[in-house]
């Protein structure tokens, strides 16, 4: 029986794990925690600090069929993945679907392995104690975490540094850039625009002139986080996975990944459900030994790489856009960002994400 290898147990990893495994396949997911993260709603953790809201245990949400093994990879070769603890195990393919590495107050390994409840306190200590919360960097993060603390704590001063002259980047049209600049100034956010912010320490300084600042938060983004490899070719000079237009790696045809691990272009849940479809429907062919692979449109970068996407200023305000066949964009309208986003950041969703 072929044997498929997931490394991952968030959102992709699990969801492709339970529909790998009703295909007869034998299916292994290795996870180093027990615990799923949803990582779009851990931005309003540190301020309703329930976690049941943000993660799911990992075996509640799997196929009984598909083995569960939680330890830490230690190495990936071409045919099998060594443990920290269990015995090495064989594959026939292999999906890594291990995400990336954020920073506080997001960071999902700080949580796993610090404690979730233990991590979110001490987060959340954080943003309670400070007077003078800044932010650097705004792109999507950014926007979304300055927009929570505004909400939650208007009585503090609350300062975004951005590079930019706009927030966000060109990948969203100028009204939805827009619109989130009104709406964090409409909370009382102070907006640095079109400056670099120069970090040493904890301190924070724009033109020369330090920022008052008692808690700095770093929204640049995040980094890939793939597993230790002894393959070679197998990550980029951003140690991102290369793959191609069919989830696949680049140096092996037998290892696929997927997610912010890889070097794909787009981020985000939006476009999950046809990510997940096309990989495993592809697995599906590799293993019949049929070729008739489903390809992932490659965007490029900048404006052209335009997609439909939606960020929340808060619990009561959003933006996004939505694009039309032809690459037509048009913005979306707050109410509908709040339903839709902003309201729950998805976690009423998170169950169904594993199906």
């Amino acid at each position: 029986m072929t044997h498929i290898v997931v490394i991952g147990g968030g959102p992709y990893g699990g969801s492709v794990a339970n529909r790998l495994q009703k295909t007869g396949v034998k299916v292994t997911l290795i996870s180093r925690s027990e615990t799923a993260l949803l990582l779009p709603a851990m931005i309003r953790l540190p301020f309703h600090k329930d976690v049941s809201r943000v993660s799911v245990k990992i075996r509640d949400v799997l196929n009984p069929d598909v083995e569960l093994i939680i330890d830490q990879v230690v190495n990936v070769d071409e045919s099998q993945v060594d443990l920290g603890v269990h015995d090495p195990v064989s594959f026939d393919r292999l999906v890594i679907a291990t995400g990336a590495v954020w920073d506080d107050p997001i960071a999902p390994h700080k949580y796993q392995q610090n404690g979730i409840q233990e991590y979110t306190k001490e987060i959340a200590d954080l943003g309670e104690k400070a007077n003078d919360i800044v932010l650097v960097g705004g792109g999507a993060l950014g926007v979304e975490l300055a927009g929570e603390y505004a909400y939650h704590f208007p009585e503090k001063s609350i300062i975004l540094i951005h590079s930019e002259k706009k927030l966000l980047d060109a990948s969203a049209i100028d009204k939805v850039r827009d619109s989130v600049a009104s709406q964090l100034r409409g909370l009382k956010v102070k907006l640095i625009l079109g400056k670099k912010a120069e970090i040493k320490g904890q301190s924070v300084f724009v033109d020369g002139e330090e920022v008052p600042c008692d808690y700095l938060i770093k929204t640049t983004g995040p980094k890939a986080n793939p597993p230790v490899s002894s393959i070679k070719g197998l990550v980029n000079d951003k140690n991102e996975i290369i793959i191609n237009s069919k989830f696949q790696a680049e140096c092996n045809p037998k290892i696929y990944a997927i997610g912010d691990v890889t070097n794909y272009p787009k981020r985000g849940l939006v476009s999950r459900e046809n990510w997940i479809s096309i990989i495993t429907h592809n697995l599906k062919e590799d293993i019949k030994g049929t070729s008739s692979y489903r390809t992932v449109d490659w965007p490029k970068q900048g404006a052209k790489s335009r997609s439909t996407f939606a960020v929340s200023v808060g619990p009561e305000g959003g933006a996004g856009q939505y694009i039309l066949p032809f690459g037509c964009a048009f913005s979306l309208p707050k109410f509908a960002v709040v339903k839709a986003k902003s309201s729950t950041l998805f976690y009423s969703q998170l169950n169904s994400m594993f199906t």
